[in-house]
């Protein structure tokens, strides 16, 4: 494990094993979860790091082989230190839900449990989109093709994106016609991908006001996805370096939000696996609108 995991999961042994003996502190949890995000993000900057040296030794050995292995050996090293660091913070999470539901916490403890939860749920996103990249980039992503409808995958958009909807007042609509293609796919990915999108295009307004529409249409036998916003747009010096890892505007309002930079970049790797693109189209000021294409089950297989 790198230092900085090591670092993450001692921080987050610490924090449960005061959970089991009741010997947390309230006050000092925020900067406790605070400090074990610090921790990933810094584990994150040495992965880059790495996979760079990686990349720069074998284009001067012209050895393109071992950049795959390294790939595949950082995703199977984050896998492995994720899953050791997300099932205590499962725990913490849990416990700070328990101590919620309790009662008898006064005022500020309970804007103090409020923070920690936050932050733990926070940092489980963090985890994934850290596990979903590296899988992506190693090639060990699993999938699981199922026949499905895109309704259903947007549902479960509609269900996961609309509380963050609802908290950044935003109007979230969504217009999924009947005759869409059926679908041949790992449809858990595809919500994740679409939920990453959305998500993206719900933050980022200036004023009151904003909308996100999710269209779907269909091109022959290719379904083709929009998530549209009337937000703050992006920049044509952005625009170059989107979809980079742990890219972030500099962008005031941007930087106002914690983010991993990872958002994009997954949803772009997770269709690439489904066989489909995501393509970004923006202008400052005006809004964005990303364009997703992923290919229908074939005609002819569905009948049979």
């Amino acid at each position: 494990m790198s230092k900085s995991l090591d670092e993450a999961a001692q921080l987050v042994d610490a924090l449960l094993n005061a959970a089991k003996t009741g010997a947390i502190i309230p006050i000092r949890l925020p900067g406790q979860i605070e400090a074990i995000q610090a921790a990933i993000s810094a584990a994150k900057a040495e992965s880059s790091a790495a996979l760079a040296e990686a990349e720069k030794k074998a284009a001067a050995a012209a050895g393109g082989a071992d950049i795959e292995a390294f790939q595949r050996d950082q995703a199977l090293f984050f896998g492995h230190a994720i899953h050791e660091l997300r099932t205590p913070m499962t725990s913490i999470r849990g416990y700070t839900d328990m101590m919620i539901g309790m009662g008898g916490l006064n005022d500020m403890q309970k804007q103090f449990m409020d923070t920690v939860r936050a932050n733990a749920k926070r940092l489980e996103a963090l985890m994934q989109d850290v596990a979903d990249m590296n899988k992506i980039r190693g090639g060990t992503m699993k999938m699981t093709a199922k026949m499905d409808m895109f309704k259903n995958v947007a549902l479960v958009t509609e269900k996961a994106m609309q509380p963050t909807a609802d908290q950044l007042g935003r109007k979230l609509v969504f217009d999924i016609p009947q005759g869409l293609p059926l679908l041949n796919l790992d449809s858990d990915l595809l919500a994740r991908a679409l939920n990453k999108l959305v998500e993206n295009a719900l933050r980022y307004h200036e004023k009151e006001g904003g909308e996100v529409t999710v269209k779907a249409t269909t091109d022959g036998n290719t379904l083709v996805v929009t998530v549209t916003d009337n937000g703050i747009g992006i920049t044509p010096e952005d625009m170059e370096k989107l979809g980079t890892v742990y890219f972030r505007s500099e962008n005031e309002l941007v930087r106002s939000y914690k983010g991993s930079g990872l958002g994009v970049p997954v949803a772009m790797g997770l269709a690439k696996l489904l066989g489909g693109t995501v393509t970004i189209s923006s202008e400052a000021g005006k809004g964005t609108t990303a364009t997703m294409r992923i290919p229908g089950m074939d005609p002819g297989a569905a009948a049979g």
